[in-house]
């Protein structure tokens, strides 16, 4: 009897990567990140002028990077709105906007932001390295 073996789900890439004998294309999508996503909940408080009227929502992240997050929120917000977003932990703020049009869920809506320039260490937690992978055999 042969050990058990893990087996990544499937996805359009890792399809991608079986079509190519092992080779994945550049336009596959886990390819095209500047960064490493990170799956963690990091509590924060976004800042935006809405009809020219400041306003606080509070907030929590899905997942994380250099470059941005995707966020819950209460409610939804364009594309293209500008905010400024405050990590609650440490205070700090940094310059965003959404990126693409959010996602209704059950716990809210799903908004993916970028910040306006890369901010590595804005989340404070240590990123993989841009060239980790999941290992395949266990």
């Amino acid at each position: 009897m042969t050990p058990a073996r893990a087996v990544a789900p499937a996805t359009p890439a890792r399809a991608a990567k079986a079509e190519l004998g092992g080779e994945l294309s550049a336009s596959a999508g886990e390819d095209r990140r500047r960064s490493q996503r990170v799956l963690v909940r990091v509590r924060a408080s976004l800042h935006v002028a809405l009809n020219g009227k400041p306003t606080t929502f509070e907030t929590v992240t899905l997942s994380v990077n250099n470059h941005g997050a995707m966020l819950i929120l209460k409610q939804s917000l364009p594309p293209d709105t500008r905010f400024v977003l405050e990590h609650s932990g440490t205070k700090e703020k940094v310059a965003c906007k959404v990126v693409r049009p959010s996602r209704e869920m059950p716990d809210g809506f799903q908004i993916p932001i970028e910040f306006d320039s890369p901010a590595p260490n804005f989340w404070r937690i240590a990123f993989p390295p841009n060239d980790w992978r999941p290992m395949d055999d266990l």
